[in-house]
């Protein structure tokens, strides 16, 4: 008996689905902003992200590994979704600093876990079938876009940050009903006949070691940049909620025409050029900040958004190719946790004791400075066999 072909492709399903995954990251600018309208100073502010942020990053890693041995990663995903989708709306029923931080941190462990995993079963799903990772990840930058126009509103009406994580919970809803088509995909370290790879391998390899560090500094530079960026347009610059919604509105749709042609700017720039390159923008970016004299002069700084974007899109394709397929999640989400989370931890906690001793605008010029060396750092530090060791795989 012949088999029924599927009503929807696998493709188009990861395409929809990245549409709507990355419309939960809408809500997150607001959560500091929040704080901001509790009264909490920016090094309280920075405290609760900080720590919110060792914790991840000391569960994330063990996560990965775990997924990779999970019977379906999908499910999994689904799971994690769920728990912050009810873990969110649940910091509002307190306003103390202890009870934020404990509640804000539990999420964070599981709200960090889920872009590594959607990373790794898209950009594994790309390879196996012949597809370029940018275009789908593309269309995560159009779901942003779209949800931002409404988050944007919701932000501007009374009360409209509070409204905001009850929308988080809402956008996780339709989620976790999308991944009921997504396929199984379950983790390769489980299966049979196969004696399990450690992890710790990871650490031996000098081409995933370069990425970490690569990932270490740039991470550093966004996370003092961003961390107070919201806080520096409304209360600093004074900008209502909406003007800075359609700023990241705007931000967002830039990201689309750069996503779409993220694997063939790589494949012609090559690695070395490509991570020296975005390093460059990044400073541009965060100088631009610096001496930006109005509120219209900061639209250019969230219109680079496309940079960081670009940073995590090269840097998912090159650990993909970099390590084993048993190690895949673990891999990514090694990588995510020095991305988003070790770039928060010294951000968040130096950066909210400067911004407090010196204001928020000085951080800008310390990223921009950071991003800069590391351009110039790895355009040598990819020279000769450590340029090799992350083009020859």
């Amino acid at each position: 008996m012949e088999q029924r072909k599927p009503k929807v492709s696998p493709y188009a399903v990861f395409l929809i689905f990245n549409t709507v995954f990355f419309m939960m990251d809408t809500t997150n600018s607001y959560f500091n902003i929040y704080l901001d309208e509790l009264g909490f100073s920016k090094t309280m502010i920075g405290t609760i992200t900080s720590v919110s942020s060792l914790a991840a990053m000391i569960c994330q890693p063990v996560f990965g590994a775990m997924l990779d041995r999970s019977a379906s990663r999908t499910r999994m995903l689904q799971l994690l979704i769920l728990i912050t989708a009810c873990l969110y709306p649940l910091i509002l029923l307190n306003k103390s600093f202890l009870y934020i931080l404990l509640l804000y941190t539990v999420y964070f462990i599981f709200r960090r876990t889920q872009p590594a995993l959607n990373t790794t079963l898209t950009v594994e799903f790309a390879e196996q079938n012949g597809k370029d990772y940018g275009p789908i990840r593309m269309m995560g930058a159009a779901g942003y876009t779209a949800m931002m126009f409404l988050v944007s509103f919701v932000a501007g009406t009374d009360n409209g940050t509070v409204k905001t994580f009850w929308l988080y919970s809402l956008i996780c809803a339709g989620n976790i009903l999308l991944l009921f088509f997504f396929p199984s995909m379950p983790g390769h370290n489980l299966e049979r006949g196969k004696s399990r790879v450690s992890p710790w391998v990871l650490l031996k390899n000098k081409g995933v070691l370069l990425l970490i560090l690569y990932h270490v500094l740039i991470a550093t530079a966004n996370g003092l940049g961003q961390s107070y960026f919201p806080i520096y347009v409304t209360s600093d610059m004074g900008a209502s909620n909406s003007i800075y919604g359609l700023m990241v509105t705007i931000g967002s749709m830039m990201e689309i025409p750069f996503l779409f042609l993220a694997d063939r700017i790589i494949r012609r720039l090559g690695i070395r050029k490509t991570m020296c390159l975005l390093g460059i923008l990044t400073a541009v970016r965060w100088g631009n900040s610096f001496f930006a004299a109005s509120t219209g002069q900061l639209f250019i700084t969230q219109s680079m958004n496309f940079v960081i974007i670009m940073e995590n899109v090269t840097i998912a394709i090159l650990i993909s190719r970099q390590v084993q397929s048993e190690l895949k999640t673990v891999a990514q989400a090694l990588v995510a946790t020095i991305q988003g989370v070790v770039g928060i931890l010294i951000s968040s906690m130096a950066g909210g004791l400067l911004a407090d001793a010196f204001g928020i605008r000085p951080l800008f010029l310390i990223s921009a400075g950071i991003a800069l060396s590391t351009a110039v750092l790895f355009f040598f530090l990819l020279n000769g066999r450590n340029g090799e060791t992350l083009t020859e795989n």
